[in-house]
């Protein structure tokens, strides 16, 4: 099989994104913004707007408060406080949200709003975005609302099989998907100064100074694991105590961190060569902020991952939490969300509109000419927002780890990120 064949479509496809004259991401945001081109089911954000807006809806309603990660909604372009889905949202429900971004490690999330959420107190969040393995911890405290499925509608019409019933919630019943990805390697070739393939490429001493580390140890000590021929699924303590050799076998400063989602600033502006990254991010990274760098899932295999939305107990507003998690099942406010996140989406059917709306740019109509490029950037776009076999067949589900299981994995990990 040739490396080209072997490769799989998130990577191809952010290498088509790269080789091609594509326009930029705010570019293609700021044309949206003027109904310049399709936006999800044919329409185009005012129009979209327009469509949702409820006769008699008011602004006044109390903020719907929604804690995230970062790079992980659409940005307007001209306005980069504002995301046009949730915009839409509010137009059409009359509930203003306050989003936030500042969900930057699974682990750290967890530690800060555990003694709350054990209280009983409000957290401040009437929606959260954690990981699966956080979500299984949250629900068998008790700390999430049970939802109510009577008001998620677009859940049950919408939501991919390969979405519903994972290890974390196998019902469904604190949590649905909010969008998944891969743990590879994000690197930019002028820096490295050859291809990356491998995790060990990871630790060449080339990069002395200019490799980062993840701070999650599920995904670091996972991306180990494979190298050395481990599946993180069935992994042992003493397969992670092999893992954690290996890590601090890397001489002292070769790391240049250990990073939570702030690693995306490192490489974007090139204080990091190398680093472990999510797909969705390079994606993101290549149509904004730094048109070189390239993802890769080693040879050895990525991992595979999806975060959730959830409704803390504690005072969420749980009629308007629900409004949310129901919208973002409507196919046009997935697409909208796809076509500028590049993420695994849960909903059916946006793979297949990201392609009409390929074709509906590329034929242009009465209001608006012929828009090539913005095909270009749907067509490389359409395979990554679903996850494809290849991609399952070369990444890896964490392993669901008792919490003896878990102290140990942490100690280990801990004595890696604090050499």
């Amino acid at each position: 099989m040739s490396d080209q064949e072997s490769r799989s479509q998130i990577e191809l496809a952010i290498d088509n994104l790269m080789r091609r004259d594509l326009i930029s991401r705010r570019t293609f945001m700021r044309r949206a913004g003027r109904g310049g081109i399709a936006f999800g089911a044919a329409l185009t954000l005012p129009a979209l707007l327009a469509a949702c807006a409820t006769p008699g809806s008011s602004q006044k309603a109390a903020a719907l408060k929604w804690l995230n990660w970062p790079a992980y909604i659409d940005i307007d372009s001209v306005d980069e406080s504002k995301y046009p889905s949730i915009l839409a949202f509010t137009a059409q429900t009359g509930i203003p949200v306050e989003y936030n971004e500042g969900l930057l490690d699974n682990a750290d999330f967890l530690s800060q709003y555990a003694p709350d959420l054990r209280a009983g107190n409000n957290t401040g969040w009437d929606v959260m975005s954690p990981g699966g393995w956080v979500v299984e911890r949250m629900s068998r405290n008790g700390w999430l609302e049970e939802l109510d499925h009577s008001k998620l509608p677009n859940w049950t019409a919408n939501c991919a099989e390969y979405a519903k019933g994972l290890w974390f919630d196998p019902e469904n019943k604190y949590s649905v998907w909010w969008q998944g990805g891969i743990t590879g390697i994000g690197y930019d070739p002028n820096l490295t100064n050859k291809e990356i393939t491998t995790f060990d490429d990871l630790l060449d001493p080339a990069f002395s100074g200019r490799a980062g580390g993840f701070s999650d140890m599920r995904d670091m000590f996972g991306l180990t694991l494979l190298s050395l021929g481990v599946h993180p699924a069935d992994a042992t303590v003493d397969d992670v105590k092999k893992a954690q050799e290996k890590l601090l076998a890397v001489p002292e400063g070769h790391f240049r961190g250990f990073y939570d989602n702030s690693y995306y600033d490192q490489l974007a502006k090139g204080d990091l060569a190398i680093s472990v990254a999510w797909s969705g991010d390079i994606s993101q990274m290549v149509l904004n902020d730094n048109p070189n760098v390239k993802f890769v899932v080693p040879d050895s295999g990525g991992m595979r991952w999806n975060d959730n939305l959830v409704i803390p107990k504690g005072g969420a507003n749980l009629e308007n939490a629900h409004k949310l998690l129901n919208y973002y099942y409507d196919k046009a406010a997935a697409t909208m969300l796809s076509e500028y996140v590049g993420y695994f989406t849960p909903v059916k059917g946006v793979s297949e509109q990201i392609a009409a709306d390929a074709e509906t740019a590329r034929a242009g109509g009465p209001d608006a000419s012929p828009d090539p490029e913005t095909a270009d950037y749907y067509d490389a776009l359409a395979p990554t927002v679903v996850p494809s076999e290849d991609q399952i067949g070369n990444t890896f589900p964490d392993k669901e780890l008792t919490e003896d299981e878990e102290k140990q994995w942490n100690d280990l990990f801990e004595a890696v990120i604090g050499a």
